[in-house]
């Protein structure tokens, strides 16, 4: 489900759950939890990479396929559970960490992407929030896409459902560097191998300050979300 590397300092973490497309479930959300926590008290751990095996996402969002046993606001609830407990550790991790975005990435897949310090995409690619075409509410989505960009990339993908390409999120602000395929992983290794090289606390420290308005707009977004449901 999550494929866990370290090499040079860096771990990457590799959603592999190909069939699925990468939707994030119970398993996936657990193992991540698990990296992190493991990764904040290993010294040899400087920065994080997460990424998706295989062409055709790199993450789908959420698996809604799961509590299917559940009422819907009960499982509405486990999910949400799930995803802030994921994004608030994601942001509250002290070290870089990096998205690289090898395939599309679709509803809390761009969102944990976008939480990312960086973000890097295969040109070829694109992204979606496509919630409202389901008439699913995401302020969740809309607090992290105005974090990193503007309130008319936030009305196109949140209220439109539309698809951004990598050029349009490189220009928006969502996407640090967008580079064909080929180059990703060498980009990937030039772009972590930078960061892990930074002195941890004075980052640390900076990154929790950067942080701050997207943490507090997460937890009030989350609130909006649990009332609908």
């Amino acid at each position: 489900m999550l494929k866990i590397t370290l090499e040079n300092t860096v771990l990457t973490l590799a959603f592999d759950r190909v069939s699925a497309a990468n939707a994030l479930n119970v398993d996936i959300y657990e193992a991540l939890h698990r990296a992190l926590a493991e990764a904040t008290t290993q010294d040899d751990v400087k920065a994080v990479v997460i990424t998706g095996e295989g062409a055709r996402a790199f993450c789908s969002g959420a698996d809604l396929k799961e509590f299917s046993d559940l009422s819907p606001a009960v499982a509405a609830h486990q999910r949400l559970n799930l995803l802030m407990r994921c994004f608030l550790e994601l942001i509250d991790f002290p070290r870089p960490v990096i998205a690289v975005v090898q395939a599309p990435a679709v509803g809390a897949g761009l969102m944990l992407a976008a939480l990312c310090d960086e973000v890097l995409m295969a040109d070829h690619t694109w992204v979606s929030l496509p919630e409202v075409k389901f008439d699913m509410p995401t302020p969740i989505g809309a607090a992290i896409v105005a974090a990193r960009s503007s309130r008319s990339i936030c009305h196109r993908l949140v209220q439109l459902g539309e698809r951004l390409s990598a050029a349009q999120c490189v220009e928006a602000g969502l996407v640090d560097q967008a580079v064909p395929l080929a180059d990703l992983p060498a980009l990937s290794v030039q772009r972590a191998s930078a960061l892990a090289q930074i002195p941890s606390f004075g980052f640390s420290v900076n990154k929790k300050w950067m942080n701050r308005d997207v943490r507090q707009q997460l937890v009030a977004a989350a609130e909006v979300a649990e009332a609908a449901h």
